[in-house]
């Protein structure tokens, strides 16, 4: 049930000292295409169009100041509000024509920024062989399995030369989980509560049905999933009664739609999650599936589902780990925005769990 965390089969590493006190001479990796990529020194220079790249690059460098440039929907989903804007606020500052109509790179935009390397996509090679056909370094990441988020980690910290940094975060996120599983294991798996994830509530339910989210990890099922690989589904009432889940998320990025929209709703409340109040608004550490710290959705989604057990002391916990990725310390306001407390506080036993 545990997604271990190991070294990246394909991903090939060599680092070379020139000095015992050396930090950094070359490195060479392979990235998602299976392509080497070499650098001498780390790159001063990283455009990132992948939207969570900036995030990522910033926890693991520990500075915004070798990212020059980045897709605009990074600075509009994560550094104009919310926690990133708050924490981060020098990520507001950087270029954002990196890319135009989602990930097709802006060339002329990203040449005038002169970048040692660029982060795209490598599901498409349309996206990357312009970059490539004009010189520039392309670093692939491939989307959006468990283990392509855990490399992501990784090829930065080939990247930026702070591979302690990126093992120091695999270790934490690895320990989490594998402590989550010890308890997860303990459940009963034929009685495990069902959780349906819902961002849009119309005349038409719009549901996460293969999400990238591995809900085991909680102890809980997903009704919805049917193994297509098809992210959402859209449904009708009469669906959505007959799958009737103990428990309903609203996802993080699901701006307009909380906890009280279901609760208030005649529609739903017949619901067995909506007459339980066991409907939950994701925490802001799921706003980006990529971001380092998703993997406390799965403690946080344990506790909403068997108990405060799951996820001892949590509020310390995301203190912590927000200090070890972005050298935060957080006020007792920033924890309890990023726990959507406010959002929260109808739905069932939520005061309880997490104050």
């Amino acid at each position: 049930m545990f997604c271990r965390i190991k070294p990246l089969p394909a991903l090939a590493f060599s680092l070379s000292l020139l000095l015992p006190g050396a930090l950094y001479a070359e490195s060479s990796f392979v990235d998602h295409r299976g392509k080497t990529i070499t650098f001498a020194k780390p790159p001063e220079r990283v455009v990132a169009i992948v939207r969570s790249a900036p995030i990522i690059y910033r926890s693991i460098d520990a500075k915004a100041d070798n990212i020059a440039g980045m897709n605009k929907d990074s600075l509009v989903r994560y550094f104009t509000k919310g926690i990133y804007a708050d924490l981060l606020p020098e990520m507001a500052k950087i270029d954002t024509g990196a890319a135009q109509d989602g990930f097709v790179p802006n060339v002329e935009a990203i040449l005038a920024q002169k970048p040692d390397a660029v982060i795209q996509w490598a599901h498409d090679e349309k996206l990357i062989e312009p970059l490539e056909r004009v010189g520039l370094t392309v670093v692939g990441w491939q989307c959006c399995t468990e283990q392509d988020r855990l490399d992501y980690l990784t090829l930065t910290g080939y990247m930026t030369g702070r591979n302690d940094r990126a093992q120091a975060i695999l270790k934490a996120q690895a320990d989490t989980l594998k402590t989550l599983d010890g308890k997860v294991a303990k459940l009963d798996a034929s009685a495990l509560p069902t959780v349906l994830h819902i961002d849009k509530v119309a005349d038409q339910i719009q549901v996460i049905a293969n999400g990238s989210q591995n809900l085991a990890l909680s102890g809980v099922s997903n009704p919805a999933a049917d193994n297509t690989g098809e992210w959402w589904r859209t449904i009708d009432f009469e669906q959505l009664l007959v799958w009737n889940p103990d428990i309903i998320v609203i996802p993080a990025y699901a701006d307009d739609l909380n906890p009280k929209d279901f609760f208030d709703n005649p529609v739903l409340a017949s619901l067995k999650a909506v007459k339980a109040k066991r409907v939950y608004k994701q925490p802001v550490f799921a706003r980006t599936p990529d971001a380092p710290e998703i993997f406390l959705t799965s403690e946080w989604l344990a506790a909403i589902a068997h108990g405060a057990d799951y996820a001892p002391d949590f509020k310390t916990q995301i203190a912590g780990i927000y200090e070890l990725l972005y050298g935060a310390k957080l006020t007792d306001a920033q924890v309890k925005a990023i726990l959507e407390s406010e959002s929260n506080a109808p739905a069932d036993q939520y005061v309880d769990l997490f104050g």
